[in-house]
């Protein structure tokens, strides 16, 4: 009734110290959110959860990982062979330095979350998927080594450890991105003796795939529309963050 309704929106009011239309608001999204994952909402154990706003973000936690793995799974029916290639990648391109770290991701789940982690471009497009799913690129993570769980900066590198990109949350980079770049440095050159041939002549027809990309792409003048890098070519901006090899 309506007291009951009030006295329970004062309560969870002061616990967590909003206000009644955050409140009431925080409310109406869980019971959705509860229904949608067939919940009694009838129930008063689950309407009237005693701990409201918990409860709401553990289903947006719930909701967020149900997407990404509907994702994840179109995802592997368009390019069935990537999560065999991830679980490759550990091996050959894995390096930790006292400051940085590099880690492979295990799955296109792995790659689903950091995007949705860092907000850039993995999160929403498959190109690089299908770059993956052709040995044409791969994606690693770049880490701090006193933090390896925590999302940092996102690389697509090529087969030899020739990096295209490296970006961090926004599509942007830290101050600190030419300590990072150094550390690369050594990473190329520790990788560079577990490479095959193999390796060798897949990175040189990705080397011939990206000059050609890069040439429409200054022909065409492509701009980038949004964020802090607005306005530029984009080719500038992906000639800026390559960092080829010694070899």
């Amino acid at each position: 009734n309506v007291v009951q309704v009030y006295n329970y929106m004062r309560r969870q009011m002061f616990v967590y110290h909003m206000n009644a239309r955050e409140m009431l608001t925080t409310w109406q999204d869980y019971l959705n959110m509860a229904a949608g994952f067939h919940y009694n909402v009838n129930g008063e154990i689950v309407y009237r959860a005693a701990k409201l706003k918990k409860r709401h973000d553990e289903l947006v936690r719930r909701s967020n990982h149900r997407d990404t793995v509907s994702r994840a799974g179109k995802l592997l029916q368009k390019f069935p062979h990537v999560d065999d290639i991830c679980k490759t990648l550990s091996e050959k391109y894995e390096y930790a330095g006292d400051v940085y770290t590099i880690l492979a991701p295990k799955s296109v789940m792995d790659i689903l979350v950091e995007g949705d982690t860092l907000h850039h471009c993995i999160a929403s497009s498959d190109r690089y998927i299908e770059r993956m799913e052709k040995h044409e690129s791969y994606l690693l993570f770049l880490r701090k080594t006193s933090n390896p769980e925590k999302a940092y900066y996102t690389m697509e590198v090529e087969p030899n450890g020739t990096v295209r990109q490296i970006r961090t949350e926004y599509d942007r980079q830290k101050k600190d991105i030419g300590a990072a770049r150094k550390f690369l440095r050594e990473w190329q050159s520790v990788i560079a003796k577990r490479l095959t041939e193999n390796d060798r002549r897949a990175a040189e027809q990705s080397r011939v795939l990206r000059e050609e990309e890069f040439v429409q792409m200054r022909n065409d003048q492509v701009k980038i529309r949004n964020g802090d890098l607005a306005g530029r070519l984009l080719v500038d901006v992906l000639t800026a963050d390559l960092l080829e090899t010694a070899a």
